[in-house]
């Protein structure tokens, strides 16, 4: 039996987690990210003891990896840890990005004209169509990716709220 829950939701960063061990039972806890370990030592207990592990992200996401060692035999299980707010603001600022690549997009197909905005820290500056196409691209599977995983969907089962765009590129030499 699992210690702890398969998925742990961070509702404050840090957030102070209560876990009770068994008695004659050690819990050892590591993060994968920073490979910091934990144990939670109730081997010479008779009853069951409550420990607070505090949970402090930097990241969206982070894997514990737990060893229960109870009366000489082990068992391990992995415990993921989710902090929303962090996946929530990051989706929010590629929807974002994403709306004004196709504003860039939309002008340079219209009239081709001189245009200069800074996206993500990149500063633009008649920058090829192809390139324009390639970076939306990417932040739109970064963004389809981040809903999956807040709404717990495969991106292959219909989990893509971001569809792509078709752009129509004349024919050289035609006057449009």
């Amino acid at each position: 039996m699992a210690l702890l829950p398969e998925k742990i939701y961070l509702i404050s960063n840090p957030m102070d987690l209560e876990v009770t061990v068994p008695p004659q039972t050690i819990l050892v806890i590591s993060f994968t990210t920073s490979g910091i370990s934990t144990s939670l030592d109730n081997l010479s207990g008779s009853t069951s003891r409550e420990f607070t592990v505090t949970l402090n992200l930097s990241a969206a996401q982070e894997t514990l990896f737990c060893t229960q060692i109870s009366q000489g035999q082990s068992s391990t299980f992995t415990s993921e840890v989710i902090n929303p707010m962090l996946f929530t603001s990051e989706y929010a600022q590629l929807k974002q990005m994403i709306s004004e690549i196709d504003t860039v997009i939309a002008n340079k197909v219209a009239g081709g004209a001189n245009y200069s905005i800074t996206i993500n820290n990149k500063t633009l500056v008649s920058e090829s169509l192809s390139s324009l196409e390639a970076m939306r691209e990417r932040y739109v599977k970064r963004a389809n990716q981040l809903y999956s995983k807040m709404n717990n969907v495969s991106t292959s089962s219909g989990g893509k709220p971001i569809k792509s765009i078709t752009v129509f590129k004349p024919r050289p030499g035609s006057t449009r």
